[in-house]
């Protein structure tokens, strides 16, 4: 498998961002362009608790041409082709409301292309409906009311779940409303108690997936929700 050299962290991911906008302008000159941030990324460069991302998944309003630039930029500069991923929008976690919701994070190019980012709320529902127990879904919704609340902006479950359905146009599954209707009831020291152990724990069945599919076991986009269901409910069973 290929290693890339330089991965997206906090500290050099404006960097990149900004190598990249002077990449769009030399190609498609002043063409205006918005990058809407999702994610893994979103988080990354709004919170303290996330170091580093795989990429960004982006919503992007700008030139065609743009997809291009992406991937040249990719490839010029070692990153993964999928550094910034425009295939999100073909995801659950998509919404045609998120850019109504998201927020200007900085303008580049002469303010011809703006990156916008979504946060919050917005986020935390976002990780509601993927809820996957081998990604980080769960610890990064704790660790967003953790941050949040330490700067004075305490989420009550009835907000999450506004902001749910303003992005989704339904309810949360029960079991999900289940989940989140505790987490919000705890402080946040039971917050940072838990994220350590929510962490841990998904990085545990995430871990097993990856073995399982070394062993040869048949693991896809259809069957992975399960798999790592059953995995969990055997981790439970032993503790």
């Amino acid at each position: 498998m290929m290693q890339y050299k330089e991965k997206i962290t906090r500290e050099n991911a404006m960097d990149i961002i900004r190598r990249f906008a002077k990449e769009y302008r030399k190609t498609l000159g002043k063409a205006p362009a918005e990058i809407i941030i999702v994610g893994g990324g979103s988080i990354m460069l709004n919170y303290r608790f996330r170091d580093f991302t795989q990429g960004f998944d982006v919503i992007l309003r700008a030139a065609s041409g743009i997809k291009d630039v992406i991937k040249r930029f990719a490839d010029d500069n070692n990153l993964s082709r999928d550094w910034m991923n425009t295939d999100f929008v073909k995801t659950a976690s998509y919404s045609n409301v998120l850019a109504e919701v998201s927020r200007h994070y900085c303008w580049l190019n002469n303010k011809t292309l703006e990156i916008r980012t979504v946060s919050g709320i917005y986020l935390i529902a976002m990780k509601m409906i993927a809820h996957r127990d081998y990604r980080n879904d769960i610890s990064d919704a704790i660790g967003i009311l953790i941050e949040e609340a330490e700067a004075g902006n305490h989420f009550s479950y009835g907000e999450i779940e506004a902001a749910y359905q303003k992005l989704y146009h339904d309810a949360p599954t029960p079991k999900t409303q289940e989940q989140f209707r505790k987490l919000c009831a705890k402080s946040v020291e039971e917050l940072k108690n838990l994220y350590d152990s929510q962490k841990d724990t998904e990085s545990l069945v995430g871990n097993q997936l990856i073995s399982y599919i070394e062993d040869g076991v048949k693991i896809n986009t259809k069957n992975v929700t399960d798999v790592a269901a059953r995995i969990r409910e055997k981790m439970n069973q032993n503790q």
